[in-house]
């Protein structure tokens, strides 16, 4: 069984820091701005509706309730990737599994042990510890059968 490694979500939201932001949208910070300029410079004759201003209000708390539920659902999404690869990676124990290294050397050996590092687990080969993602096959049985 080979194993294809796709990128963490902490990876993800890396890369979506490192994007330039369009700047054409307004974040919450913007619109709070652009509200507190319009009271600034408001007629005093003629003030804003209070619907309006209540109307301009809400979409603010809505616009911040979106961007907390946003950091919470990706919160979430990396521990249940942590929690997933934790799983994985009990899976392997006992079985034979072919690494490459990240310094570019590929080796064979048999899962002894799993433990955590970052947040993240690693697994014991050979004694050495290898991050999780390092892994490129799992042979179940290997030293049983003649063919290997």
């Amino acid at each position: 069984m080979y194993v294809n490694t796709v990128g963490t979500v902490s990876q993800l939201l890396k890369q979506r820091e490192e994007e330039k932001r369009d700047p054409s949208a307004l974040g919450k910070d913007d619109f709070l701005k652009l509200l507190i300029t319009q009271l600034k410079y408001q007629d005093p004759v003629n003030p804003v509706d209070d619907k309006e201003f209540i109307a301009q209000l809400a979409q603010f708390s809505s616009l911040e309730q979106m961007q907390n539920l946003n950091t919470n659902l990706s919160e979430m999404m990396l521990a249940q990737q942590k929690l997933s690869a934790l799983g994985q990676a009990m899976q392997m124990m006992g079985k034979e599994v072919e690494l490459f290294t990240k310094e570019g050397e590929s080796l064979f050996g048999t899962v002894t042990g799993v433990q955590f590092r970052n947040g993240w687990p690693e697994i014991v080969v050979n004694g050495k510890l290898y991050d999780f993602t390092e892994v490129v096959a799992i042979r179940e049985g290997a030293k049983n059968d003649p063919a290997v």
